[in-house]
Protein backbone atom coordinates (compact mmCIF):
# COMPACT_ATOMS: atom_id res chain seq x y z
CA UNK A 1 0.00 0.00 0.00
CA UNK A 2 1.18 3.28 -0.78
CA UNK A 3 0.19 6.34 0.92
CA UNK A 4 1.87 9.55 2.68
CA UNK A 5 2.16 7.38 5.75
CA UNK A 6 4.07 4.24 4.02
CA UNK A 7 7.44 3.95 5.71
CA UNK A 8 10.68 3.04 3.68
CA UNK A 9 12.91 1.14 5.26
CA UNK A 10 16.82 2.19 3.47
CA UNK A 11 18.92 0.36 5.46
CA UNK A 12 20.39 -1.29 2.38
CA UNK A 13 21.52 2.42 1.19
CA UNK A 14 22.42 3.97 4.18
CA UNK A 15 25.14 2.68 6.57
CA UNK A 16 23.91 0.27 8.98
CA UNK A 17 20.20 0.14 10.84
CA UNK A 18 18.05 1.71 13.54
CA UNK A 19 14.74 2.17 15.08
CA UNK A 20 16.03 5.88 14.38
CA UNK A 21 16.16 5.64 10.82
CA UNK A 22 13.19 3.95 10.39
CA UNK A 23 11.35 6.92 10.81
CA UNK A 24 11.98 8.21 7.75
CA UNK A 25 8.77 8.19 5.07
CA UNK A 26 8.21 8.58 1.40
CA UNK A 27 7.15 12.13 1.80
CA UNK A 28 10.71 13.02 3.38
CA UNK A 29 12.47 11.47 0.72
CA UNK A 30 10.25 12.89 -2.02
CA UNK A 31 10.13 16.84 -0.45
CA UNK A 32 13.72 16.61 -0.25
CA UNK A 33 14.61 15.68 -3.84
CA UNK A 34 12.28 17.66 -5.57
CA UNK A 35 13.36 20.58 -3.55
CA UNK A 36 16.62 20.19 -4.47
CA UNK A 37 15.62 19.03 -8.43
CA UNK A 38 12.76 22.62 -8.19
CA UNK A 39 15.58 24.65 -6.82
CA UNK A 40 13.38 25.87 -3.89
CA UNK A 41 10.39 25.06 -1.36
CA UNK A 42 7.75 27.17 -3.63
CA UNK A 43 8.78 25.19 -6.86
CA UNK A 44 8.76 21.56 -5.11
CA UNK A 45 5.18 22.32 -3.42
CA UNK A 46 3.75 23.21 -6.79
CA UNK A 47 5.15 20.34 -8.98
CA UNK A 48 4.49 17.95 -5.75
CA UNK A 49 0.65 19.34 -5.28
CA UNK A 50 1.06 20.39 -1.80
CA UNK A 51 1.59 23.53 0.48
CA UNK A 52 4.98 25.29 1.56
CA UNK A 53 4.48 24.31 4.91
CA UNK A 54 3.72 21.13 4.54
CA UNK A 55 7.18 20.75 2.53
CA UNK A 56 8.99 22.73 5.28
CA UNK A 57 7.78 20.35 7.90
CA UNK A 58 8.99 17.28 5.55
CA UNK A 59 12.39 18.90 5.13
CA UNK A 60 12.97 19.69 8.99
CA UNK A 61 11.63 16.47 9.86
CA UNK A 62 14.28 14.80 8.00
CA UNK A 63 17.41 17.38 9.02
CA UNK A 64 15.92 15.85 12.59
CA UNK A 65 16.28 12.26 12.02
CA UNK A 66 19.74 12.52 10.26
CA UNK A 67 20.77 14.93 12.86
CA UNK A 68 22.24 17.15 10.08
CA UNK A 69 21.98 20.11 7.38
CA UNK A 70 21.00 18.89 3.94
CA UNK A 71 20.43 22.93 2.37
CA UNK A 72 22.83 25.46 3.23
CA UNK A 73 19.98 28.76 4.37
CA UNK A 74 21.82 31.26 4.47
CA UNK A 75 21.88 32.10 0.59
CA UNK A 76 19.32 33.41 -1.34
CA UNK A 77 19.13 30.59 -3.36
CA UNK A 78 18.69 26.74 -1.30
CA UNK A 79 21.94 24.98 -2.28
CA UNK A 80 22.65 21.53 -0.57
CA UNK A 81 25.35 21.45 1.93
CA UNK A 82 27.85 18.17 1.94
CA UNK A 83 26.03 16.23 3.44
CA UNK A 84 22.57 16.85 1.49
CA UNK A 85 25.19 15.81 -1.83
CA UNK A 86 25.60 12.78 0.01
CA UNK A 87 22.48 11.82 0.96
CA UNK A 88 20.09 13.02 -2.30
CA UNK A 89 22.34 10.18 -4.16
CA UNK A 90 21.21 7.54 -2.17
CA UNK A 91 17.69 9.22 -1.88
CA UNK A 92 17.36 9.83 -5.30
CA UNK A 93 18.00 5.72 -5.53
CA UNK A 94 15.42 4.97 -2.79
CA UNK A 95 12.48 7.26 -4.90
CA UNK A 96 13.72 5.63 -8.25
CA UNK A 97 13.29 2.29 -6.98
CA UNK A 98 9.38 2.24 -5.58
CA UNK A 99 8.83 4.12 -8.86
CA UNK A 100 10.17 1.66 -10.80
CA UNK A 101 8.46 -1.04 -8.40
CA UNK A 102 5.08 0.50 -9.38
CA UNK A 103 5.78 0.82 -12.80
CA UNK A 104 6.34 -3.01 -12.97
CA UNK A 105 3.30 -3.95 -11.19
CA UNK A 106 1.78 -1.76 -13.65
CA UNK A 107 3.14 -3.17 -16.63
CA UNK A 108 2.35 -7.15 -15.63
CA UNK A 109 -1.36 -5.56 -14.68
CA UNK A 110 -1.18 -5.06 -18.93
CA UNK A 111 -0.84 -1.16 -18.80
CA UNK A 112 0.33 0.56 -21.74
CA UNK A 113 4.34 0.61 -22.02
CA UNK A 114 6.39 3.81 -22.02
CA UNK A 115 9.12 4.65 -22.90
CA UNK A 116 10.82 8.10 -21.20
CA UNK A 117 13.53 9.60 -22.81
CA UNK A 118 15.66 12.71 -21.66
CA UNK A 119 17.16 15.01 -25.11
CA UNK A 120 19.81 17.67 -24.59
CA UNK A 121 19.70 20.50 -27.18
CA UNK A 122 22.51 18.87 -28.90
CA UNK A 123 20.15 16.05 -30.18
CA UNK A 124 17.14 17.15 -30.22
CA UNK A 125 16.68 18.55 -33.35
CA UNK A 126 18.67 15.98 -35.59
CA UNK A 127 19.73 13.25 -33.69
CA UNK A 128 16.53 12.01 -31.36
CA UNK A 129 13.56 12.68 -33.90
CA UNK A 130 15.44 9.83 -36.14
CA UNK A 131 16.31 7.74 -33.45
CA UNK A 132 12.24 7.58 -32.19
CA UNK A 133 11.12 6.85 -35.91
CA UNK A 134 13.42 3.93 -36.15
CA UNK A 135 11.87 2.91 -32.44
CA UNK A 136 8.29 3.44 -33.56
CA UNK A 137 8.77 1.35 -36.82
CA UNK A 138 10.22 -1.51 -35.23
CA UNK A 139 9.00 -4.81 -33.28
CA UNK A 140 9.38 -3.02 -29.81
CA UNK A 141 7.40 0.49 -30.18
CA UNK A 142 5.13 1.80 -27.66
CA UNK A 143 4.37 5.38 -26.17
CA UNK A 144 7.55 7.36 -26.38
CA UNK A 145 7.91 10.64 -23.94
CA UNK A 146 10.26 12.96 -24.85
CA UNK A 147 12.01 15.56 -22.30
CA UNK A 148 14.31 18.50 -23.53
CA UNK A 149 16.34 20.59 -21.01
CA UNK A 150 19.80 21.34 -19.45
CA UNK A 151 22.15 18.29 -18.56
CA UNK A 152 21.37 19.26 -14.91
CA UNK A 153 17.54 19.30 -15.31
CA UNK A 154 17.40 15.68 -17.39
CA UNK A 155 20.44 14.42 -15.43
CA UNK A 156 18.32 15.07 -12.05
CA UNK A 157 14.88 13.39 -13.62
CA UNK A 158 17.22 10.34 -14.78
CA UNK A 159 18.75 10.06 -10.89
CA UNK A 160 14.99 9.62 -9.34
CA UNK A 161 13.77 7.38 -12.12
CA UNK A 162 11.30 10.15 -13.87
CA UNK A 163 13.78 8.96 -17.20
CA UNK A 164 14.67 5.66 -18.43
CA UNK A 165 18.11 7.38 -20.39
CA UNK A 166 19.44 10.85 -21.60
CA UNK A 167 20.79 11.19 -24.82
CA UNK A 168 23.38 14.48 -25.87
CA UNK A 169 26.98 15.51 -25.57
CA UNK A 170 28.63 13.88 -21.78
CA UNK A 171 28.63 16.72 -18.99
CA UNK A 172 31.81 17.23 -16.94
CA UNK A 173 32.84 13.50 -15.47
CA UNK A 174 31.83 14.82 -11.49
CA UNK A 175 28.37 14.88 -12.99
CA UNK A 176 27.79 11.70 -13.87
CA UNK A 177 29.08 10.13 -10.58
CA UNK A 178 27.00 7.06 -10.02
CA UNK A 179 25.20 7.09 -13.44
CA UNK A 180 26.42 4.48 -16.68
CA UNK A 181 27.67 6.17 -19.79
CA UNK A 182 27.76 4.50 -23.30
CA UNK A 183 29.33 6.79 -26.00
CA UNK A 184 27.02 6.45 -29.50
CA UNK A 185 28.98 9.15 -31.32
CA UNK A 186 31.69 11.59 -31.66
CA UNK A 187 31.44 15.61 -32.97
CA UNK A 188 34.06 17.60 -35.12
CA UNK A 189 34.86 20.95 -33.89
CA UNK A 190 34.34 23.47 -36.78
CA UNK A 191 33.67 27.05 -37.15
CA UNK A 192 30.34 27.32 -38.83
CA UNK A 193 28.81 30.76 -40.08
CA UNK A 194 25.60 31.84 -41.88
CA UNK A 195 25.06 32.22 -45.62
CA UNK A 196 26.51 35.96 -46.61
CA UNK A 197 28.18 36.04 -43.21
CA UNK A 198 31.33 37.94 -43.60
CA UNK A 199 33.53 35.19 -43.34
CA UNK A 200 31.96 33.04 -45.43
CA UNK A 201 33.87 33.86 -48.77
CA UNK A 202 37.08 33.57 -47.12
CA UNK A 203 39.55 31.82 -48.33
CA UNK A 204 42.53 32.38 -46.40
CA UNK A 205 40.93 31.95 -42.69
CA UNK A 206 42.18 33.28 -39.49
CA UNK A 207 40.85 32.45 -36.55
CA UNK A 208 41.55 35.95 -34.93
CA UNK A 209 38.91 37.10 -37.84
CA UNK A 210 36.25 35.98 -35.10
CA UNK A 211 36.39 38.71 -32.51
CA UNK A 212 34.63 41.42 -34.61
CA UNK A 213 31.60 39.15 -34.74
CA UNK A 214 29.16 37.78 -32.15
CA UNK A 215 30.03 34.22 -31.73
CA UNK A 216 28.05 31.42 -29.96
CA UNK A 217 30.14 29.42 -28.26
CA UNK A 218 29.44 26.09 -25.17
CA UNK A 219 28.54 27.03 -22.02
CA UNK A 220 31.61 27.03 -19.31
CA UNK A 221 31.58 24.20 -17.75
CA UNK A 222 30.22 22.01 -21.04
CA UNK A 223 33.55 19.22 -21.49
CA UNK A 224 34.07 20.57 -24.77
CA UNK A 225 34.58 24.46 -23.25
CA UNK A 226 37.77 23.76 -22.65
CA UNK A 227 39.29 22.51 -26.09
CA UNK A 228 37.42 25.50 -27.73
CA UNK A 229 39.38 27.72 -25.14
CA UNK A 230 42.76 26.22 -26.38
CA UNK A 231 42.11 26.56 -29.68
CA UNK A 232 41.10 30.83 -28.74
CA UNK A 233 44.76 30.58 -26.93
CA UNK A 234 46.57 29.54 -29.71
CA UNK A 235 45.21 32.16 -32.27
CA UNK A 236 46.08 34.80 -29.49
CA UNK A 237 42.63 35.07 -28.04
CA UNK A 238 42.65 35.65 -24.95
CA UNK A 239 38.62 36.21 -24.92
CA UNK A 240 35.99 36.83 -26.97
CA UNK A 241 34.23 40.58 -26.19
CA UNK A 242 30.36 39.40 -27.84
CA UNK A 243 30.38 35.67 -26.69
CA UNK A 244 26.78 33.98 -26.69
CA UNK A 245 27.05 30.65 -24.55
CA UNK A 246 24.58 28.39 -25.60
CA UNK A 247 24.19 24.74 -26.68
CA UNK A 248 20.49 25.12 -28.41
CA UNK A 249 20.66 24.52 -31.89
CA UNK A 250 17.22 26.29 -32.42
CA UNK A 251 18.56 29.55 -31.20
CA UNK A 252 21.94 29.44 -32.97
CA UNK A 253 20.37 28.83 -36.19
CA UNK A 254 17.27 31.71 -35.76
Amino acid sequence: MINGSLCITIENVIHGWSPHRSRIRLRHLTAFVETDRQGGVAAAASALGLTQPAISKSLAELEDILGVALFDRSRRKLELTGFGVMFLRHANAVVAALRQGVDALADAQGAEALVRLGALPTVEVEIVPRAVARFLAGPLACRVHVENGPSQHLLALLRAGSLDFVVGRMPDPGVMAGLAFEHLYSETLVLAVRPGHPLAGTTRLDLSMIEAHPALVPPRGAIIRPTVETLLVAAGIGRLAREIETVSNSFGRA
